[in-house]
């Protein structure tokens, strides 16, 4: 018996071609589908951690504005943030100008805490610090800076302090700021404590590069180290919540905007900053060719608006924050 077999006939070979395109399209298709989604989901999952981190960092050293301990007095006149730093004078314009011609005073800030948005010429870093890790960062013109100065940690004892940090001497009803080598009677004050004075100034810088990254100066005695907080934050707002109840009740009436807050001292000093709102923008690092950014990011003091169509995932991080104490510090 002979046994007859056939191939496929061209119209057979064609069908079987077309099918199997049509299959390795789909599944082609599903893959980078796939891959673009897990990309995506990614960035955005990265980009989350990132501004959830700025944000812990920031909340837990704005929830401490004001920190001065057991102190109560009515005033802070004894408190006057340190006037100069080992710095070339007028080399760096980091932080307000204070209200003084002295040569070396760029380093003083006018106010123990102030916030206040950062524009072209209101403040310069790159000569704080001599680090060419840092080469190439500039500050953003759209953020806020913010400088915070209070209390850190426990309390030390007068053999225990370093000469060249800043300590603050409180009593119910004193405080003095005062260096470890230079004490001018701040450890002879009655029923005193000595805590460790800690000034942070955070602000957002940019690289060409490298991208944006959150950042903030640290005072070491009379020095300025540079914390590099997170990578990839592009914008930073923070707007106060303000008590402006005869009585106060503790509640906020009115959120300001950095300008305003910076411009009133009674704000800070007669305890009526009661809460804050903190705005995080995260921004990845390298731009997505799939993605069309036309966003507009309003971080509540002025829109915040990307290059369009950018190509860069971001994402906008808000949280609020009681401030818990009852004196807030103003120096002039």
């Amino acid at each position: 018996m002979t046994v007859t077999q056939a191939g496929f006939n061209l119209v057979e070979l064609m069908i079987s071609l077309v099918v199997g395109i049509v299959l390795m399209t789909s599944i082609t298709t599903m893959f980078v589908d796939t891959k673009v989604s897990v990309n995506r989901s990614s960035a955005v999952s990265s980009l989350q951690q990132q501004a959830q981190l700025a944000l812990q960092v920031l909340v837990e050293d704005v929830r401490s504005i004001g920190s001065w301990a057991e102190f109560s007095g009515e005033l802070l006149t004894d408190i006057k943030t340190p006037d100069t730093l080992t710095l070339t004078p007028g080399s760096c314009a980091m932080f307000i100008e204070a209200s003084s011609s002295a040569i070396g005073t760029f380093s003083l800030p006018a106010w123990a805490n102030w916030v206040e948005m950062a524009s072209a010429g209101t403040f310069t870093e790159a000569d704080c610090i001599n680090d060419s890790d840092d080469a190439g960062y500039s500050m953003a013109a759209n953020s806020d800076v913010l400088s915070i100065a209070r209390i850190q940690g426990n309390t030390v004892t007068v053999a225990g302090m370093e000469a060249a940090d800043y300590y603050l001497a409180v009593s119910p009803q004193q405080a003095q700021l005062f260096k470890g080598s230079v004490p001018n009677g701040a450890t002879n004050i009655d029923n005193a404590e000595f805590y460790p004075y800690l000034h942070h100034t955070y602000f957002v810088e940019t690289h060409e590069t490298a991208g944006p990254r959150l950042t903030r100066f640290s005072r070491q005695g009379d020095e300025l180290s540079n914390d590099l907080i997170v990578g990839n934050i592009e914008g930073l707002r923070i707007e106060f919540g303000v008590d402006t109840d005869t009585p106060r009740d503790g509640g906020a009436d009115i959120y300001y905007l950095s300008g305003d807050v910076n411009l009133t001292a009674a704000m800070w000093s007669n305890s009526q900053l009661v809460s804050a709102r903190i705005h995080v923008l995260a921004r990845a690092n390298s731009p997505d060719l799939t993605f069309n950014n036309d966003a507009n990011y309003n971080l509540r003091f002025a829109p915040f608006t990307p290059t369009a169509d950018d190509h860069y995932r971001r994402f906008l991080l808000s949280t609020t924050v009681v401030i818990r104490n009852n004196m807030m510090a103003v120096t002039r």
